[in-house]
């Protein structure tokens, strides 16, 4: 039996009220001894009692009607054989079969406590509709309006229609579920686990494949770790680790992304891990010595900042970044941060930058032709995926970063904030 409050009545507790009930015990009686609320035993019974038809004695059957005693009404018939004053009297035909005004009679003792008629006097010879309790039927009702009410579409057919149409547009822009409820999720009638469900149904012509995380990706091949290609002392994973926690919170983690196996071109991307925001840089060509030019271009946007805004990079043993002399030496020979690197094929010890690569590759997928890029489409690009709203940050990385960074950097870069609603995160934003 329930204990506590919100549990639901057990098959045993609805047979426990059954028998209670037979014997005539009152509401408060039948919650005492289950320990619930008189209020939960009355609405146990008045929702799910079943009816039964009484004795249909043929002088009285008219009486179902609840309006018998002022009616007058005649003709039902097309063609009335019977001589009756009006056709509640008549004998031949039940006018309650053929009146479009016949309101079935309801006992009201039926709408009075306690609901059913196991204890009415008249019981005996009632010829109305009865009421009783039967713990398997009541079941049965209750498993079926629980049922009910877990099935369908939880809003109205107006709300449903706007959502789904601001949806629409958004994932047609690329963006994703996630980021959509991020920024309007509070004016939504359902959340994003519940419309989820909707697209499994295929409501209002949405479908799964609509959604960027449905496509799946082939899995990568295994490779062995291979041995380093210069001597990284000092500068390995581990040594990043064996920093201080402030360092490792303001770490800058480097990679480059590249286009078709064709394409010179590349895109140096620095990640600010704690803002979750991401610059790229267009290079001629993944060599040190562009990376090491683009470095100086943002150190020198950075207006004498660079030390304390780069303090420590983290990156990959890729070839463009193994000169760790020039990456550290700033535009006044001195040293501007430090460089430490990944261990061999391990991506995932530099997650964030990674993870953010999976967003600039739905507006530039792999195979893209970089060489035909220009540094304003990576900036579009740029501005376009950190005005991207992720779930469970509340806002873009660009309003984070518009706080942390300089101006001037951003604005060298060409990165601007974009509206939440003219994200677009497909190939067609640069015209691809």
């Amino acid at each position: 039996m329930p204990k506590e409050k919100g549990k639901q009545l057990t098959f045993d507790d609805r047979c426990e009220i059954e028998e209670m009930l037979k014997e005539g015990e009152s509401f408060r009686a039948i919650a005492g001894k289950l320990n619930v609320s008189t209020t939960t035993v009355s609405n146990e019974v008045r929702l799910n009692r079943s009816t039964v038809k009484g004795k249909d004695a043929s002088q009285k059957a008219q009486s179902r009607c609840a309006r018998f005693g002022e009616c007058h009404v005649v003709g039902l018939c097309r063609t009335c054989s019977s001589h009756a004053a009006s056709c509640k009297r008549c004998a031949k035909k039940r006018c309650y079969d053929l009146c479009d005004k016949f309101d079935r009679f309801v006992c009201p003792k039926r709408e009075r406590a306690p609901f059913v008629c196991h204890k009415c006097a008249k019981r005996g010879y009632c010829t109305r509709e009865r009421a009783r309790y039967v713990a398997s039927k009541a079941q049965q009702k209750h498993d079926e309006r629980l049922s009910s009410a877990h099935s369908g579409i939880a809003c109205e057919p107006h709300e449903l229609r706007v959502m789904v149409d601001k949806v629409k547009k958004l994932l047609g822009q690329g963006q994703s579920l996630e980021a959509i409820w991020a920024v309007h999720g509070e004016g939504f009638p359902v959340g994003v686990r519940t419309f989820y469900n909707y697209m499994d149904r295929g409501v209002m012509g949405l479908a799964n494949i609509e959604l960027p995380k449905k496509v799946r990706y082939a899995p990568r091949r295994k490779r062995g770790a291979g041995e380093p290609k210069m001597d990284l002392s000092g500068r390995t994973y581990a040594d990043w680790l064996a920093l201080p926690e402030e360092l490792k919170l303001l770490t800058v983690q480097i990679d480059c992304v590249e286009g078709a196996r064709r394409s010179t071109k590349c895109i140096l991307s620095l990640h600010f891990v704690r803002l979750f925001f991401q610059i790229y840089v267009l290079l001629e060509a993944k060599t040190q010595a562009c990376v090491k030019a683009a470095l100086d271009a943002v150190e020198e946007c950075c207006e004498g900042s660079f030390e304390d805004l780069f303090p420590v990079i983290l990156g990959d043993r890729g070839s463009e970044f193994l000169d760790f002399a020039k990456i550290e030496t700033g535009l006044d020979g001195k040293r501007r941060t430090r460089m430490f690197y990944c261990d061999p094929v391990k991506p995932g010890q530099k997650a964030a930058c990674e993870k953010n690569h999976v967003e600039l590759r739905k507006i530039l997928p792999k195979g893209t032709d970089f060489d035909e890029l220009t540094q304003r489409d990576v900036a579009v690009a740029c501005s376009h995926v950190n005005s991207y709203v992720r779930a469970g940050r509340g806002a873009a990385p660009i309003a984070f970063a518009s706080l942390a960074l300089p101006p001037n950097l951003l604005e060298s870069l060409g990165i601007i904030a974009v509206p939440p609603d003219d994200v677009v995160m497909r190939p067609s934003l640069l015209g691809l």
